[in-house]
């Protein structure tokens, strides 16, 4: 004892050495729990019980560590006996994107879309609802978010996100003013054709319109053609109608092959897109969707304290439970400056009971939480 005492480095090395028995015991104990939580299908993570253990040792602790080290040293002891937990109960779970909707359709319902016929969202919606479904053409984004309420629409089928140019943040604004919810989404692969009037040639086009998300996902193509001038339209299929009614060969337009077949156009070029894997996700509104247990994607509107740390606090539920985050966007609070809403979309986990503990957590931390969903994600081939 007098040769440790001596040495404090052989002193910290038995230190060492018992704190680690310890940990493996504590680590061998929290697994006996496990398997009684994982038995009575309960969160291996108890927030409140937590909140018990650190209090008490903050309240025993004589020093020279203070309370936040202390509480530093054991959320970390707590958080590896839960890394533990998960590994042996639950085992992560692969995202599968071979899915089927949440309910089945019956091909009847109404569903509004953004733009006329032959647009990308018409196509989605009939992938999606079926062939049958009755699409209702809307012209603007903001006109589309009232069909549901106007009588229009059972559904409304919406652009998130493009993997080119990213999220369209409009429909999440509109979104967030609403009160609808998702009930199914949609990943379609897009293909850009130039598309002009009969007689007309790639060399005698001059303007080329469409919808803005549409030019921007072609920006290569129009590098190589700098003499021809982009003009930006509410959508792409109308864009098509118009300059195929118009017979001028110095017209085109940009859409999918679809709205060439619809209105009569001629094919001038085809895969404008910048990059082969372009796709955009579309979700299914409605006003009650079903609640499901089923669908692998679910989606939150979180508002949060103008605090430092908020955003690790609000976060900290679903990392210590190893539940995916697969996106997190904010959005401004319009009559709130420098604040900001966050849009989540999580994997769902294969315990209920996780799931429930986190949400009921980030509750805890937030100022306002939205559940928008959980749904199913139907991923259509791409065949290019």
């Amino acid at each position: 004892m007098s040769e440790k005492k001596d040495n404090p480095r052989a002193e910290i090395d038995a230190i060492d050495d018992e704190l680690l028995r310890l940990l493996n015991k504590r680590a061998a104990i929290a697994l006996r729990v496990g398997e009684i939580k994982r038995r009575n299908d309960t969160s291996l993570c108890d927030h409140n019980r937590e909140i018990e253990v650190l209090t008490r040792l903050r309240g025993q602790n004589s020093g020279p560590l203070n309370e936040q080290s202390v509480t530093s040293i054991f959320q970390r002891v707590i958080d590896e006996c839960l890394h533990v937990q998960q590994s042996a109960f639950h085992p992560s779970a692969g995202i599968n994107v071979a899915e089927t909707p949440n309910k089945n359709f019956s091909g009847k319902e109404r569903v509004a879309f953004l733009g006329e016929r032959g647009t990308f969202s018409e196509e989605a919606a009939k992938k999606l609802l079926g062939e049958t479904c009755e699409t209702v053409s809307r012209p603007t984004f903001e006109t589309l978010f009232t069909a549901i309420d106007e009588g229009s629409a059972d559904y409304i089928l919406a652009p998130l996100e493009n993997s080119l140019v990213g999220s369209v943040h409009r429909c999440h604004d509109l979104l967030l003013e609403s009160s609808l919810g998702i009930a199914a989404e949609i990943i379609l692969p897009i293909s850009h054709f130039l598309i002009g009037c009969h007689g007309a040639s790639l060399e005698s086009i001059e303007t080329v319109e469409s919808h803005p998300v549409a030019l921007a996902q072609c920006t290569r193509f129009f590098a190589a053609h700098p003499r021809i001038k982009r003009v930006a339209t509410d959508d792409t299929a109308g864009s098509v109608r118009r300059v195929v009614e118009s017979g001028d060969p110095t017209r085109a337009a940009i859409a999918g092959k679809r709205a060439a077949d619809i209105y009569d156009g001629l094919i001038l070029k085809e895969h404008l897109e910048d990059h082969v894997e372009n796709y955009t996700r579309f979700v299914l509104l409605a006003q009650n969707p079903e609640v499901s247990e089923q669908g692998r994607k679910i989606s939150l509107v979180v508002r949060l304290a103008h605090r430092p740390g908020a955003l690790h606090d609000a976060l900290r539920p679903f990392v210590r439970r190893g539940i995916d985050l697969m996106k997190i966007e904010s959005r401004p609070i319009k009559d709130s400056p420098w604040q900001y809403n966050f849009y989540l979309d999580l994997q769902a986990p294969a315990s209920e009971s996780e799931l429930r503990g986190a949400l009921d957590e980030i509750r805890e931390q937030a100022d306002e939480v939205r559940y928008l969903g959980r749904y199913s994600t139907i991923e259509v081939p791409n065949d290019k």
